[in-house]
C-alpha cells in the first residue's frame, strides 16, 4: 500500500508541473522527524509523513521554511485526509486549524477524524 501512495504522489507531482525538490529537502526533513515524530492530528507515531502547511507546488519559496511543515501520519491516513482532503491532488487551506480541533477532542477521536475528513474534502482546493 505504502509503495502506491508513493507512485500515487509521484504521478500528481508530475501532473501539476511542481518544481524539483531541493537537495536540502531530505535533511530538512529527517530533522523535523526527529524533532516532531508523532502525528499532529491523531498523535500516531506510525509511519509519520512530513506535510507542508502550504504546498510546495504553490509556494516552492516555502519548501525548506520550518514553520511550514506539520507531521501528519499515514497510520490513520492523518496525511491523505486531513493534509489534503482525500485527494494528493488537493490540500487543505485549514489543516492547522483542523488539526487544532482533533487535538481539542482527542476523546472523541474516531467521530472527530470523520467529521473533520468531510470537513476537509470540502474544503479542499485542487491547484
Amino acid at each position: 500500500m505504502f509503495t502506491s501512495i508513493i507512485n500515487a504522489v509521484k504521478s500528481v507531482t508530475k501532473d501539476i508541473g511542481m518544481p524539483d525538490r531541493s537537495p536540502k529537502w531530505p535533511a530538512l526533513q529527517n530533522k523535523h522527524l526527529k524533532a516532531h515524530p508523532t502525528c499532529a492530528s491523531c498523535g500516531s507515531a506510525n509511519k509519520p509523513q512530513v506535510h507542508h502547511k502550504k504546498p510546495f507546488h504553490l509556494h516552492p519559496e516555502l519548501e525548506l521554511d520550518p514553520t511550514n511543515l506539520i507531521t501528519l501520519c499515514m497510520d490513520n491516513d492523518c496525511h491523505l485526509i486531513i493534509g489534503h482532503g482525500d485527494s494528493f491532488k488537493a490540500y487543505n487551506p485549514n489543516v492547522v486549524e483542523d488539526v487544532a480541533y482533533i487535538n481539542a477532542n482527542l476523546t472523541k477521536l474516531p467521530v472527530v477524524l470523520k467529521e473533520v475528513a468531510i470537513k476537509a474534502k470540502t474544503n479542499r482546493l485542487f491547484e
